[in-house]
């Protein structure tokens, strides 16, 4: 019998790269600077952290996105040293078109944790990822989506997303 490694995704948006208090009428930011955009908080430290002592290199970064913003988020993970900071291997970075299709990456990559910021996101994962994460979600889509909110964690910091996956483990 093959013992599987667990391994970890994470989205981007809103929980890696934080928008939520960048002005989304700001065009040149987007546009022109979108690597200054900030990281949220602790989430270098968080990750190094659960790729030394945890998932070993497996972690993998998987976004629903446009071309055109893969093209900025990749620029965003090299321009702030995403990957030495954290151990992240590059080639673990994963996109795709429809909020849904993460769910079949996370299968693909035997993804038994995720933290994503959409209780919509985690949804389609109910049945395929042992430990569903919710990072700082919005109140609305919480209340568009309630009937999930008992099949996940919420959590409000990158810290308590580490101690989560710690306890999530050991039961």
């Amino acid at each position: 019998m093959t013992i599987k490694k667990e391994s970890l995704g994470i989205d981007i948006g809103n929980v890696i790269i934080n928008h939520r208090l960048t002005d989304k009428e700001d065009k040149t930011l987007h546009e022109e600077r979108y690597s200054t955009i900030p990281a949220a908080e602790g989430m270098f430290d968080a990750i190094k952290k659960l790729n030394d002592n945890k998932f070993q290199g497996n972690i993998f970064l998987i976004s629903k996105c446009t071309p055109w913003a893969q093209e900025k988020i990749l620029a965003w993970l090299k321009d702030n040293n995403f990957y030495t900071k954290t151990g992240v291997k590059p080639e673990n970075v994963f996109f795709c078109r429809e909020r849904h299709e993460k769910d079949k990456i996370c299968s693909d990559n035997n993804v038994s944790c995720f933290v994503d910021d959409r209780l919509e996101v985690l949804s389609h994962m109910v049945n395929t990822v042992p430990h569903l994460f919710l990072y700082q979600p919005d109140q609305a889509e919480i209340d568009e989506f309630k009937q999930f909110l008992s099949k996940v964690t919420k959590v409000e910091s990158w810290s308590a997303i580490v101690e989560k996956i710690k306890t999530a483990s050991e039961n």
